[in-house]
């Protein structure tokens, strides 16, 4: 008691303000025994003595004098190892040995009390209820009751048709192997299983793992299924940019054919690979791009940067992008015609003096042999071929000093 009639100020306020009146941990009629030298043996008493399985010590010479007479008792209030003599007594023997060596008899009554901090059957058979594990493992306990633990849980659950359970009680340092299956089985669940899938067929989605179950959702489905929600992060990274936007469409356009004109709040603007919006402010000399963040725009927002900076880093204006192809290089004809059949076949791309053809399983566009100038009512064959003359134009351009 005397760690707590110290340490008051750890104690909570009621505590505290009991302490200005009387210290509430002195109690009348109840000490601190320090040994059996300072213990007067001359009236009713309860003592709550260690060791509990009174092998030694002051709870065992307290037994010993007084086990002899009926009118007192002992609880024992623990787990008792085999061969003590807490364990001895609690099969009522009509004599106990002394630490010297005696034989007396044991007359005092013999009650047991669990106020272990370990889980009794009650405890561990609503554990094993709730969770329905396949296999149990008993461990840190002594033998005999370990066997009694196992086998009354087996009869709780042998007649159960649902649930088969394994349980295991080895020895010290005996190994015990458990076998569980390789691949694992996941509920496709939400919007995802509204389409059948097909063998072989890809599933892309959220793995969500629920005790040992395992479902596939999809991430707008995330909400619904968990506590989790979905969060979509806009990146934006402004960069210093003092060139007509025209100069920054010729390169992006080197980079990916999938680039087009917007307009963003009055601005004009460039998209390209479908995801990355580039917003050009010719007064504060910059160009901010805007773009949903995941791995891949990431990928793609990383390459155009690249290309800004290195645009930027050449202050000089590239005049002329607007001047017709021919002019711009020089290229002949036959030098589009001879890309052109290298792209789409011999048979799909013919010639006239006038213009070049390209019919594509009845997609058509032509070339007029002139200027260069690209027809076709097909957009993505337009894009195609613009892309293709434009490249062969970039290649062939003189290195401007």
């Amino acid at each position: 008691m005397s760690v707590y009639q110290t340490y008051i100020n750890a104690m909570n306020d009621k505590i505290r303000r009991q302490i200005a009146i009387s210290n509430p941990f002195v109690f009348k009629h109840i000490s601190n025994l320090r040994g059996m030298e300072h213990f007067e043996d001359i009236g009713p008493s309860v003592v709550m003595a260690s060791p509990g399985m009174m092998q030694s010590g002051l709870s065992r010479e307290l037994f010993e004098g007084w086990c002899t007479e009926k009118r007192n008792g002992v609880i024992i209030a623990g787990y008792c190892v085999e061969g003590t003599l807490a364990k001895t007594i609690m099969s009522s023997p009509e004599e106990v040995t002394t630490m010297a060596g005696q034989k007396v008899p044991l007359n005092m009554q013999v009650d047991y009390i669990s106020f272990s901090a370990h889980a009794d059957y009650e405890q561990v058979s609503e554990f094993i209820r709730e969770l329905y594990p396949p296999h149990v493992i008993l461990v840190h306990g002594e033998a005999n009751e370990m066997k009694r633990l196992k086998s009354a849980i087996v009869r709780e659950y042998e007649d159960s048709t649902e649930y088969h359970i394994q349980v295991h009680n080895p020895k010290t340092t005996q190994a015990v192997e458990l076998h569980f299956r390789g691949e694992k089985i996941a509920k496709v669940m939400g919007s995802l299983a509204k389409e059948k899938s097909s063998e072989g067929g890809q599933l892309s989605g959220i793995l969500l793992k629920r005790n040992f179950n395992y479902h596939i959702i999809a991430p707008s489905d995330l909400s619904d299924y968990t506590d989790l929600a979905v969060s979509t992060v806009t990146q934006r990274q402004s960069i210093s940019y003092n060139a007509p936007l025209s100069v920054l469409t010729h390169y992006l356009a080197q980079l990916s054919g999938d680039l087009q004109y917007i307009d963003a709040i009055d601005k004009p603007g460039l998209r390209i690979f479908g995801a990355i919006k580039i917003i050009h402010e010719p007064a504060h000399k910059m160009v901010t791009l805007e773009w949903k963040a995941n791995a891949i725009n990431d990928m793609y927002a990383d390459a155009v940067m690249s290309v800004i900076v290195r645009v930027a880093g050449d202050i000089r204006e590239r005049k002329g992008y607007m001047v017709p192809l021919k002019q711009q290089t020089g290229i002949n004809p036959e030098r589009v015609l001879r890309l052109l059949r290298d792209m789409f076949g011999h048979q799909c791309v013919n010639e006239d003096p006038k213009e070049i053809t390209i019919d594509i399983e009845g997609r058509i566009a032509t070339i007029d042999m002139n200027t260069l100038d690209i027809k076709s009512d097909d957009k993505s064959l337009h894009k195609m071929v613009t892309t293709a003359v434009q490249r062969l134009a970039d290649a062939l351009e003189p290195i401007r000093n």
